[in-house]
């Protein structure tokens, strides 16, 4: 999908007279509108749910509340998390946390041997902890994330957490980012597949793609001129492969 983005977007802005992308411009724009647009799932998702709820929308063909989620679901991701004990000879001292994955988006859950780890406010973290009443344990573990560490309790987690138990994230993870890959051939940028790392958001937010892009590119299109030039893209490559 990149290859044919790419495609289109260079041919509206030639069109346009507004010069010419570089490949690097174009992946940090291609960046910014795939993330945008992955953002906006979950706004989308929200809206549909609530319609559907107010029972505004039906099931089934139009349920649209199942085809977001079908969208978010590719970057579902379980993932054990590496512990961290910056005082190995004091396990579950102050210091000691799990590392929040680099690629975490939104977090489902943290789980211990089968176990939804709770997630609890920071401003009520300590209170719990040294609560007599409702002190955490392994059957009813807590956590609190600060920043890129998820310091969990009890400190029993912590010492399991070497061996084969692990705390495990269940969380939506961030796309990929898009590169256009490409070979230079007589100084001119030539697509290379091999190379490349696609758009990993649905393809048929294809023309919200290339919309962005153009956007953030400094032209202004409406949905109809990328149907318009896809259309006669099309048209040329079944004229190549029947010539």
């Amino acid at each position: 999908m990149i290859n044919s983005v790419r495609n289109t977007v260079m041919f509206l802005l030639n069109k346009d007279n507004r010069g010419y992308v570089s490949p690097s411009e174009f992946d940090y724009f291609a960046k910014q509108a795939q993330l945008e647009i992955f953002e906006s799932y979950f706004s989308e998702y929200s809206k549909a749910l609530l319609a559907q709820n107010s029972r505004k929308r039906g099931l089934n063909y139009g349920d649209s509340v199942a085809h977001i989620q079908n969208k978010i679901d590719i970057f579902s991701k379980n993932q054990a998390l590496t512990y961290f004990d910056a005082t190995p000879t004091s396990p579950g001292g102050e210091e000691d946390y799990f590392v929040v994955p680099s690629d975490l988006y939104k977090l489902i859950n943290l789980t211990y041997a089968g176990k939804v780890i709770q997630q609890v406010p920071t401003h009520r973290f300590d209170m719990i902890v040294n609560s007599n009443l409702s002190a955490p344990s392994v059957t009813y573990p807590i956590f609190k994330r600060e920043g890129d560490k998820m310091i969990v309790r009890p400190v029993s987690i912590h010492i399991t957490g070497y061996d084969s138990v692990n705390v495990i994230a269940n969380y939506i993870r961030k796309p990929l980012d898009p590169h256009w890959g490409y070979n230079t051939i007589n100084s001119d940028p030539v697509y290379n597949s091999d190379s490349s790392v696609d758009f990993e958001i649905s393809e048929e937010d294809e023309t919200d793609l290339v919309i962005k892009i153009c956007k953030y590119s400094g032209l202004s299109i409406r949905e109809a001129d990328v149907v318009q030039v896809t259309s006669q893209q099309e048209q040329l490559e079944y004229q190549k492969q029947n010539s």
